[in-house]
């Protein structure tokens, strides 16, 4: 499969994989990755400095910080799961909307969290929480920004969303040097595929889109 080149074909070819060879990219590509991220959109309307806005954390495969936040990630989940699966107890009408995430996060707590024990680095982006609370969009924004540049230097990517949920956890916040509360956050994987996606899925766009 040649390297995606326009950037119609690195949209098309953008894929999320979960499992990552031994191989790690050089800094030089991280920091073309994630320099991609500085220059995302984010909520010029806060009036907040932008450096002090928009945070990049890159946490390496087999460190210490790595190790201590697989850890509390995978803790949270737990903590997650159990009380899921209370809910669905209590509540069975939610099993048909619930049920298909309650099984996922049970198969993460039995063989934890794919893509984290293999890939080379862990991204975590930190908004700042402030009025009016876009912190969500602008990450967004710049995931989209580094999935796409990842995808154009032929390396791979995961979204790694339970990173999300721990803005609420002193210990994770406090091992990126944040103040619990005051970011929100959100992660991703980085490395080279073990094996290549599936070719691009073509999509019928009279299907998707409404002219009014």
């Amino acid at each position: 499969m040649p390297t995606p080149q326009s950037l119609e074909d690195i949209i098309k070819t953008r894929r999320s994989i979960r499992h990552f060879t031994k191989e790690i990219p050089s800094d030089e590509i991280i920091n073309q990755i994630v320099t991609t991220a500085i220059y995302a959109p984010f909520g010029g309307a806060t009036n907040i400095p932008f450096d002090e806005m928009r945070k990049i954390f890159i946490l390496k495969q087999w460190s210490e910080k790595m190790n201590q936040a697989k850890k509390l990630l995978l803790a949270m989940i737990r903590k997650n799961s159990k009380g899921l699966h209370i809910i669905i107890k209590i509540f069975p009408f939610l099993k048909k909307k619930m049920g298909f995430f309650a099984k996922l996060l049970s198969n993460i707590t039995q063989h934890g969290i794919p893509g984290l024990e293999t890939a080379p680095y862990y991204i975590i982006i930190a908004e700042k929480k402030w009025f009016p609370p876009v912190e969500k969009q602008s990450i967004a924004h710049a995931m989209q920004n580094m999935w796409l540049m990842a995808t154009h230097l032929w390396l791979w990517f995961q979204l790694l969303t339970a990173t999300s949920m721990m803005s609420k956890n002193k210990e994770f916040m406090a091992l990126l040097g944040l103040k619990k509360w005051t970011y929100t956050i959100d992660g991703c994987l980085f490395g080279y595929a073990t094996t290549y996606p599936e070719e691009v899925k073509q999509f019928e766009k009279e299907k998707f889109v409404t002219w009014l």
